[in-house]
């Protein structure tokens, strides 16, 4: 394997960390009620911005977001570490691919945040009022019904350990913890993907209800339950928790050598 793509791929983990460990510690501060605010990855980003040298903080987390998604381009298109051919690898390689298209797309919104304002999503809104209401309802429920099978994907994955067999942890220091630590982590990011199917597939079920909801809407809901704080403050714990296992695999997860 080529080093270049080693060190792409670290500053790539190194990014995708530091964003799940800012919308963590924000959502975890609303839920006890210390000044933070239920967040989401467009409101962490706004947060960066409006933090000294958070230019340079947004810059460096675009660079490093879209360092990621290439890392995930090279391993669905290129398999660098031979995951192999087989229909379970190609899967996972698909898997990979619109991982790879999801960052892209993060780390644009933040070259967004950097030289324009906070995305508010009003151009968003009116871009989907000229697509037909019926229409609008099928692709909310095809949405609803994707993130369903992501999150019990990721249960599953988590759950088994095959999700975490990915990141060659086997051997190295404290690899139980971190496999602990990153399960639990998924988890939490699994809960999350829920709330979210459940909000596409409300809004295409009651047509005229096409509000988009993301991630901090996720934990705003939760807030609403009558645990909803307490639920809340363990999934941002658990976002806390999956941005630190991204921040360790800088320094343990092991990539296998081209054959």
């Amino acid at each position: 394997m080529k080093k270049s793509y080693k060190t792409i791929a670290i500053i790539g983990f190194i990014a995708k960390g530091f964003i799940y460990l800012v919308i963590g510690i924000l959502s975890l501060l609303a839920a006890l009620a210390m000044g933070g605010e239920s967040s989401g990855t467009n409101q962490a980003l706004a947060f960066l911005k409006r933090q000294p040298f958070g230019q340079v903080m947004l810059l460096f987390l675009g660079v490093g977001l879209l360092c990621y998604s290439f890392w995930m381009f090279v391993q669905s298109i290129q398999d660098p570490e031979n995951s192999g051919s087989d229909r379970k690898a190609k899967s996972r390689r698909f898997g990979l691919f619109t991982t790879g298209l999801v960052y892209t797309a993060v780390g644009i919104l933040a070259f967004y945040h950097l030289f324009t304002g906070s995305y508010t999503g009003d151009s968003q809104t009116k871009y989907l009022s000229f697509i037909d209401p019926s229409v609008l309802s099928y692709i909310f429920i095809c949405i609803g019904i994707v993130l369903l099978v992501q999150a019990i994907i990721l249960i599953v994955g988590a759950f088994k350990g095959g999700l975490l067999d990915q990141f060659n942890l086997d051997g190295q220091k404290y690899a139980q913890i971190i496999r602990s630590v990153g399960r639990f982590g998924f988890y939490a990011r699994a809960f999350v993907v829920l709330i979210i199917a459940y909000f596409f597939l409300r809004a295409g079920i009651y047509t005229g209800n096409h509000d988009i909801k993301g991630m901090q809407d996720a934990f705003a809901y939760m807030d609403q339950s009558t645990l909803g704080r307490v639920l809340m403050a363990v999934t941002a714990i658990g976002f806390i928790s999956y941005g630190a296992f991204y921040v360790f695999l800088t320094w343990y997860r092991s990539f296998q050598e081209e054959e």
